[in-house]
Protein backbone atom coordinates (compact mmCIF):
# COMPACT_ATOMS: atom_id res chain seq x y z
CA UNK A 1 0.00 0.00 0.00
CA UNK A 2 1.07 3.46 -0.81
CA UNK A 3 1.25 7.11 1.48
CA UNK A 4 -1.58 8.66 1.42
CA UNK A 5 -1.79 12.50 0.87
CA UNK A 6 -2.44 14.69 4.12
CA UNK A 7 -3.48 18.48 4.21
CA UNK A 8 -3.93 20.28 7.26
CA UNK A 9 -7.44 21.95 6.62
CA UNK A 10 -8.02 23.91 9.94
CA UNK A 11 -6.10 25.39 12.27
CA UNK A 12 -7.39 27.85 15.35
CA UNK A 13 -6.87 28.21 18.83
CA UNK A 14 -10.16 27.08 19.88
CA UNK A 15 -10.28 23.08 21.14
CA UNK A 16 -13.92 23.24 20.63
CA UNK A 17 -14.19 24.65 17.16
CA UNK A 18 -11.29 22.37 16.17
CA UNK A 19 -12.62 19.19 17.81
CA UNK A 20 -16.26 19.90 16.40
CA UNK A 21 -14.46 20.20 12.74
CA UNK A 22 -13.02 16.43 13.53
CA UNK A 23 -16.58 15.20 14.42
CA UNK A 24 -18.31 16.75 11.11
CA UNK A 25 -15.33 14.82 9.43
CA UNK A 26 -16.19 11.60 11.08
CA UNK A 27 -19.94 11.75 10.59
CA UNK A 28 -18.24 11.67 6.43
CA UNK A 29 -16.86 8.41 6.91
CA UNK A 30 -18.02 5.48 5.00
CA UNK A 31 -19.96 3.29 7.54
CA UNK A 32 -21.46 0.09 5.65
CA UNK A 33 -18.06 -1.50 3.90
CA UNK A 34 -17.06 -3.65 6.00
CA UNK A 35 -13.93 -1.84 6.74
CA UNK A 36 -12.93 -1.34 10.76
CA UNK A 37 -12.68 2.03 11.16
CA UNK A 38 -10.78 2.50 14.63
CA UNK A 39 -8.77 5.45 16.90
CA UNK A 40 -5.46 6.03 18.67
CA UNK A 41 -3.78 8.53 20.37
CA UNK A 42 -0.63 10.10 21.79
CA UNK A 43 0.73 12.88 23.79
CA UNK A 44 4.23 14.07 24.57
CA UNK A 45 4.62 14.97 27.92
CA UNK A 46 7.22 14.83 30.96
CA UNK A 47 7.65 12.61 33.72
CA UNK A 48 7.80 15.48 36.22
CA UNK A 49 4.51 16.71 34.70
CA UNK A 50 1.30 15.24 36.30
CA UNK A 51 1.76 11.89 34.23
CA UNK A 52 -1.21 10.24 36.56
CA UNK A 53 -3.54 12.39 35.06
CA UNK A 54 -3.02 10.02 31.88
CA UNK A 55 -4.58 6.95 33.87
CA UNK A 56 -8.12 8.16 33.45
CA UNK A 57 -7.34 6.71 30.06
CA UNK A 58 -7.68 2.80 30.03
CA UNK A 59 -4.90 0.94 28.99
CA UNK A 60 -1.86 3.26 27.32
CA UNK A 61 1.47 2.91 27.39
CA UNK A 62 4.51 5.20 28.04
CA UNK A 63 6.94 5.27 25.88
CA UNK A 64 10.71 6.56 27.55
CA UNK A 65 13.71 7.51 25.78
CA UNK A 66 16.40 6.41 28.59
CA UNK A 67 19.63 8.59 28.51
CA UNK A 68 22.86 6.78 29.16
CA UNK A 69 23.61 7.94 32.91
CA UNK A 70 20.04 7.16 33.73
CA UNK A 71 19.54 3.56 32.34
CA UNK A 72 20.63 1.63 35.83
CA UNK A 73 18.74 3.35 38.11
CA UNK A 74 15.31 3.76 35.52
CA UNK A 75 15.64 0.02 35.32
CA UNK A 76 15.84 -0.09 39.13
CA UNK A 77 13.21 1.99 39.47
CA UNK A 78 10.77 0.45 36.94
CA UNK A 79 11.86 -3.18 37.36
CA UNK A 80 9.18 -4.30 39.81
CA UNK A 81 6.37 -2.84 37.64
CA UNK A 82 7.25 -4.18 34.67
CA UNK A 83 5.77 -6.99 32.56
CA UNK A 84 8.18 -9.99 31.84
CA UNK A 85 8.28 -8.99 28.28
CA UNK A 86 8.60 -5.57 28.74
CA UNK A 87 12.48 -4.90 28.12
CA UNK A 88 14.75 -2.13 27.29
CA UNK A 89 16.07 -1.81 23.67
CA UNK A 90 19.51 -1.01 23.99
CA UNK A 91 21.33 2.00 21.36
CA UNK A 92 24.96 1.81 20.84
CA UNK A 93 25.71 5.06 22.57
CA UNK A 94 24.26 3.42 25.93
CA UNK A 95 21.03 4.53 26.12
CA UNK A 96 17.71 2.74 25.55
CA UNK A 97 14.16 2.88 24.54
CA UNK A 98 11.46 0.87 26.58
CA UNK A 99 7.72 0.81 26.46
CA UNK A 100 5.70 -0.55 29.05
CA UNK A 101 2.32 -0.09 30.68
CA UNK A 102 1.26 3.55 32.45
CA UNK A 103 0.45 2.18 35.29
CA UNK A 104 -0.48 4.12 39.20
CA UNK A 105 2.98 2.31 40.50
CA UNK A 106 5.01 3.49 37.34
CA UNK A 107 4.15 6.84 37.49
CA UNK A 108 5.73 6.81 41.23
CA UNK A 109 8.97 5.47 39.93
CA UNK A 110 9.08 7.79 37.83
CA UNK A 111 8.07 10.59 39.74
CA UNK A 112 11.40 9.80 41.90
CA UNK A 113 13.77 9.63 39.11
CA UNK A 114 15.07 12.93 37.30
CA UNK A 115 12.51 14.55 34.61
CA UNK A 116 12.53 12.92 31.48
CA UNK A 117 10.87 13.00 27.96
CA UNK A 118 7.96 10.09 27.49
CA UNK A 119 5.13 9.82 25.34
CA UNK A 120 2.21 8.57 26.05
CA UNK A 121 0.21 6.15 23.81
CA UNK A 122 -2.99 4.32 23.43
CA UNK A 123 -4.11 1.02 21.27
CA UNK A 124 -6.05 1.30 18.43
CA UNK A 125 -9.66 0.89 19.29
CA UNK A 126 -12.29 0.32 17.25
CA UNK A 127 -14.87 2.99 16.95
CA UNK A 128 -17.28 3.75 17.61
CA UNK A 129 -15.71 4.78 21.39
CA UNK A 130 -15.27 7.50 23.35
CA UNK A 131 -11.33 7.87 23.33
CA UNK A 132 -10.88 11.16 22.09
CA UNK A 133 -13.08 12.77 24.68
CA UNK A 134 -11.29 11.08 27.11
CA UNK A 135 -7.57 12.08 25.76
CA UNK A 136 -9.28 15.95 25.31
CA UNK A 137 -10.18 15.95 29.11
CA UNK A 138 -6.06 14.90 29.80
CA UNK A 139 -3.82 16.12 27.28
CA UNK A 140 -4.07 20.54 29.09
CA UNK A 141 -1.24 21.51 27.21
CA UNK A 142 0.61 19.08 25.98
CA UNK A 143 1.06 18.35 21.91
CA UNK A 144 -1.00 15.35 21.09
CA UNK A 145 -2.33 14.02 18.29
CA UNK A 146 -5.94 12.04 17.82
CA UNK A 147 -5.53 9.84 14.59
CA UNK A 148 -9.10 8.25 12.88
CA UNK A 149 -8.31 5.49 10.30
CA UNK A 150 -11.80 5.69 8.59
CA UNK A 151 -12.99 5.37 4.98
CA UNK A 152 -13.93 7.81 2.65
CA UNK A 153 -16.96 7.46 0.49
CA UNK A 154 -15.22 5.91 -2.59
CA UNK A 155 -11.69 5.45 -1.08
CA UNK A 156 -10.99 2.60 1.14
CA UNK A 157 -7.22 2.96 1.84
CA UNK A 158 -4.64 5.66 2.62
CA UNK A 159 -7.85 7.34 4.08
CA UNK A 160 -8.41 9.17 7.70
CA UNK A 161 -8.11 12.10 9.08
CA UNK A 162 -5.84 13.73 12.29
CA UNK A 163 -6.77 16.14 15.19
CA UNK A 164 -2.67 17.54 16.38
CA UNK A 165 -2.84 20.02 19.33
CA UNK A 166 -1.32 22.25 21.06
CA UNK A 167 1.10 22.68 18.10
CA UNK A 168 1.94 19.10 17.94
CA UNK A 169 3.92 18.14 14.69
CA UNK A 170 2.21 16.64 11.89
CA UNK A 171 3.87 15.69 8.64
CA UNK A 172 4.79 19.17 7.71
CA UNK A 173 7.80 21.08 9.19
CA UNK A 174 7.34 24.12 11.54
CA UNK A 175 3.55 23.48 12.61
CA UNK A 176 1.26 26.32 13.43
CA UNK A 177 0.74 26.88 16.91
CA UNK A 178 -2.84 26.29 18.39
CA UNK A 179 -4.98 22.90 17.46
CA UNK A 180 -5.16 21.75 13.48
CA UNK A 181 -7.03 19.13 11.37
CA UNK A 182 -5.31 17.32 8.72
CA UNK A 183 -7.07 15.01 6.64
CA UNK A 184 -5.48 12.13 4.69
CA UNK A 185 -7.03 11.08 0.83
CA UNK A 186 -5.31 8.35 -1.65
CA UNK A 187 -2.86 10.22 -3.77
CA UNK A 188 -5.08 9.60 -6.96
CA UNK A 189 -7.80 11.53 -5.35
CA UNK A 190 -6.36 15.23 -4.26
CA UNK A 191 -9.61 16.62 -4.93
CA UNK A 192 -11.16 14.64 -2.15
CA UNK A 193 -9.29 16.94 0.25
CA UNK A 194 -10.41 19.91 -0.99
CA UNK A 195 -14.55 18.09 -0.76
CA UNK A 196 -13.62 16.78 2.51
CA UNK A 197 -12.76 20.64 3.71
CA UNK A 198 -15.47 22.49 1.68
CA UNK A 199 -18.15 19.86 3.41
CA UNK A 200 -17.02 20.73 7.33
CA UNK A 201 -16.63 24.27 6.96
CA UNK A 202 -12.43 24.46 6.67
CA UNK A 203 -10.60 24.76 3.88
CA UNK A 204 -6.95 23.63 2.23
CA UNK A 205 -3.63 25.38 4.13
CA UNK A 206 -0.62 24.68 1.80
CA UNK A 207 0.56 22.11 0.13
CA UNK A 208 0.23 18.31 0.63
CA UNK A 209 2.72 16.11 2.52
CA UNK A 210 3.37 12.80 2.43
CA UNK A 211 1.35 10.62 4.67
CA UNK A 212 0.79 7.69 6.03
Amino acid sequence: MGNSEVYRIHTSDDVNEAYAMAQRLLALAETTCGCRPDVVADAKTRTDTALDRYLAVASVFVSLSIPAGLLSPVLEALDPHLGPDDRPGLHRDGSAYLLTDLTPGVVVALRQLPPMAVTVLTPERPLPNDLAELFLGVVNRDPATISWDVCWPGSHSDSGFQFGLNGDELWHPEAPAGHSIYVHVAPSRPEQAHELAAAVGGSVLGEPALGW
